[in-house]
This record gives structure tokens, sequence and C-alpha cells, in this order.
């Protein structure tokens, strides 16, 4: 058996055992195994609820989430996956809860009225969660620090023995104030009586003093009505300023004076809606502006691997930038063991013995630094990726296909097609997603070539675009 033969068995053994932990870590079926019924629930948060987490029904365990996906309206939706034939009902929801205090979060079930009609399999039902423990630990700190101040403050105010002394002078004092309030009463009672007859004295004055008041009012009514010959020829002056108003508004409504051509003229009017237009264009096109920039995702990372052949290391930081789904552009520094390979070549005239001159070319192959850079174009087609562009510093082209939800990636990648031996750089190799940030990878590399092909090992850290949008104010609070 050759070099070949066994590197292949080698990666087909590597790739079956894989696909062995992949099946057992996921819990997945095999073809054979009875299709198990499912239901959708579709929540506003789901924070705190993983993939695989439980699904109860009165506390029992009736299944497990199997994904949860992200709608466009911002609606999570949990796929669930029941071991036994579970009947939902119309009527059925769920909602998010913890098992204990601190316990693992589920999905707790209400099956629906047994009395309606049976759900088919798929169905979506909706969705609640409960007030949240840190929401409730929130509102309990903030009434203890209320608390607490309250206390303190009564503390300082009646507490040890200067608060007992306060007290009881309080006491003595509203003693000592209703005996003088009973004395004053006692001894000011024919000072009560004196004060009522004067109220009494009092309105029999105000009686006589309107008499008088009607009495001038008689002698004066000539005054009166000259008062209200002078209201009317107010009122005859409003009018003439509402008479002028009027003509002022007519004019304008015949187009005469500046306002009223501005009002009436239709270029003006034309001008002044194409302005105003023109201004809505541009606002609307700054508002699509800032919707596309806040659409844009980041995703970066960095990787290792080891050629157990060369027993050579390399590593690489990644960025993918994606402007919008399905598209993508990749820029990769990598770090080459052997450096980077310059081809040059150089061409001179020379002669031998006085002879015809001939030209000569020589080719010289040198390398310069260890660093080479990837710079990508790539397209999504549902489960299968096509990238094109720079493989560390030279053109190349490559495939990757998606399976088990993007947990699993399967590559090839090809470059370098002008190396001496006349073949290409070719990477054949497989990598795997954990629940984290954490990511393997495993393969052959320079997989044409017999005396350069190897196998090799490899891992790395990724964070997505909400991981970068998690950590980075707390890296720039941290910095400040």
């Amino acid at each position: 058996m050759n070099a070949t033969a066994k590197v292949g068995l080698f990666a087909m053994a590597v790739l079956l055992v894989l696909a062995a932990l992949v099946l057992k870590i996921e819990d997945l079926s095999l073809p054979g195994k009875a299709r198990r019924p499912t239901a959708e629930v579709a929540f506003k948060d789901v924070a705190g609820l993983d993939d695989k987490s439980a699904v109860r029904i009165a506390g029992v365990r009736v299944g497990r989430i199997d994904g949860i996906r992200l709608l466009p309206d911002g609606t999570a939706v949990a796929r669930l996956l029941f071991d036994a034939d579970v009947e939902l009902r119309d009527g059925a929801y769920g909602q998010v809860k913890n098992l204990g205090l601190l316990g693992d979060k589920y999905v707790d079930l209400y099956a629906g009225d047994p009395a309606k009609p049976r759900l088919p399999d798929g169905s979506r039902i909706p969705g609640g969660v409960p007030v949240e423990f840190d929401q409730l630990t929130k509102l309990a700190q903030e009434i203890g620090r209320d608390v607490k101040e309250i206390s303190g403050a009564l503390s300082s105010s009646i507490g040890g023995k200067a608060g007992e002394a306060k007290i009881n002078r309080i006491v003595d004092n509203v003693g000592a104030l209703a005996e003088e309030l009973r004395a004053l009463v006692a001894a000011n009672r024919a000072n009560v009586d004196v004060t009522v007859a004067n109220l009494k004295e009092f309105s029999a004055s105000i009686r006589e003093t309107l008499a008088r008041l009607d009495r001038i009012l008689d002698e004066n009514r000539t005054g009166v009505r000259g008062s209200v010959a002078n209201i009317e020829e107010l009122s005859e002056k409003l009018k003439t300023s509402a008479d002028n108003i009027s003509s002022i508004t007519g004019k304008i409504d015949k187009g005469e004076g500046t306002i009223g051509k501005l009002v009436n003229d239709e270029t003006s009017h034309r001008n002044l809606n194409e302005a105003l237009t023109s201004i809505k264009t541009g606002v609307e096109e700054l508002r699509t502006t800032l919707t596309r920039i806040n659409r844009i995702d980041l995703d970066l990372g960095f990787y290792g691997e080891y050629a157990t052949r060369t027993e050579e290391w390399r590593g690489a930081f990644r960025i993918d930038v994606t402007p919008r789904e399905g598209k993508f552009y990749r820029l990769e520094l990598v770090g080459l063991p052997n450096g980077r390979r310059v081809d040059e070549t150089y061409r001179y005239e020379t002669s031998v013995d006085g002879g015809p001159p001939s030209v000569v070319t020589t080719k010289v192959t040198r390398t310069e630094d260890k660093f080479g850079l990837s710079a990508q174009l790539g397209r999504r087609y549902k489960d299968t990726t096509l990238r094109a562009g720079l493989i560390e510093s030279r053109g190349g082209f490559a495939i990757d296909q998606h399976l088990l939800k993007d947990r699993l990636q399967l590559s090839a990648e090809a470059w370098d097609f002008g190396r001496d031996d006349g073949d290409a750089q070719v990477k054949l190799y497989g990598q795997w997603q954990s629940r984290g940030a954490v990511f393997l990878r495993a393969g052959v590399t320079d997989a044409i070539n017999p005396e350069r092909r190897s196998f090799f090992l490899g891992a790395g850290i990724r964070w997505k675009d909400e991981d970068i949008k998690t950590l980075l104010p707390s890296a720039l609070g941290a910095l400040r």
C-alpha cells in the first residue's frame, strides 16, 4: 500500500470518528429510525434558553429543543422535538421557566384544551417569558436600599438615649400644650362672645354699604351711558381692522404682492414642492445608508495548524465582512513557515568564443517575508459557499460545504498554479465549530503532490458579530 492510500485511509478514519462524535453530541437520529413529532414556539425573548434544552409538560420531560432561529421581525422561534407522541390541542402555548431558583431554563408547555381539535405536526404556538430573576433581584435591591435609608434616618433621629430623650420631650410638650389650650379657652370665653357680636355688627355695616352703592349708581347713570358709547366706538374700530385684514387676504388670494405671488404662482409652488421633495429624498437616502451600515456583520478569528510530516506550525488572523446575506469579503494574514515564494525571470545575451550572441533565460525562485495575504470574495448558495481571489498571496479558488446547521464544514482550496513542478497547492480539510467560540480543523495540505503532502491538525477561536458587539463596550470601558 502506497503513501497516498495510507493518508486517504487515515483521513477517512478521522472523518468517520468525527461523524460518530457529531451524531453522539448532537443527538441526531439515523435515517432508519422513526420520525418524531415536532412543534414550534415563538418567543419575544429566549435569553438563557439554549439548543438541547428540555421541554416539559406538567414538570415531565417530553422532548428537547432542536434549534433556535431568528425571524426578520425579531421573533425567536424554537423548534421542539418530542420523545413520544405528544398531542397539542388548540390553545396550546409555551413559557420559558427555571428548574428551581438557579436551575437550567426549559420550555414549559400547556398542551391545550383536550376538547378542542388537535394541532398538526410542526404547528407554531405562541410563547411567553415570565418575570426574570434579574428583574426581581433589581427590584428587591431598590426596596432594600430605600428601607435602609429610612431606617438609617430613623435610627439617627430617635435611636439611643438621645432619641429616647427627644421622644419624652415631645410627649411632655404635647401635654403642656393641651393644658395651655384648655386654660386659654377658659380665660378668653368672654372675648369669644364679644367677637361674635362684632361679626354681627360687621354684617350690618356691609348691608348699609351695599345700599350706598345702589344710590351712587343711580346718581351716576349718565356716566355709565358714556362708557357704553365708548365701547360701541371701540367695536366700530375693531370692525374696520377686520375689514382691512379681509382686504389683505383678498389681495393674497388674487396673487397681488410678494406673498400673493408666492401662494398663487404655479412656478413658485412647484419649486417649493421640488425643494421639499429633494429634502425628503435626502432623508430617505440617509436612513437607507444608516440601515445598511447597521446590517453589516463582522466575523473575527485566528487559528493555528501543525503539519505532522514537516513538523511545521502556521497561524493566521481572519476577518469576514458580510454587507448582506449570502455575500461576504474575507481578509486573512497568514504566517508561512517557509516564507512567501517569489519567482523572478532574467534574460541576457552571451556569446561563446566570439560566436553569434544567444539569449539565455534564467528563472530564480526566492522567499521574501514569512507572511501571506488572502483577499477573497465569497458567495453562499444554500449550504454551499464559493470563494475566489488571493490565497496566501497567490490566485486561487475554494469551495465549502456546510453540514449539520453550519456546525461541520468540509472545504477544498486550490491556488499557486504556477509552481515549477506544475502542481497547484491543493488543501482538503474539515472544520468542526463547537457551541462556543472554539473550532477544530484537520485535513491534508498539498494533497496532489506526494513529496510535499502532509496531514495537519489545528484549532482556533472565532468571534461572531453579536460577540464583538458585546465585548467591545466592555473593552472600551476597561481602556478608560
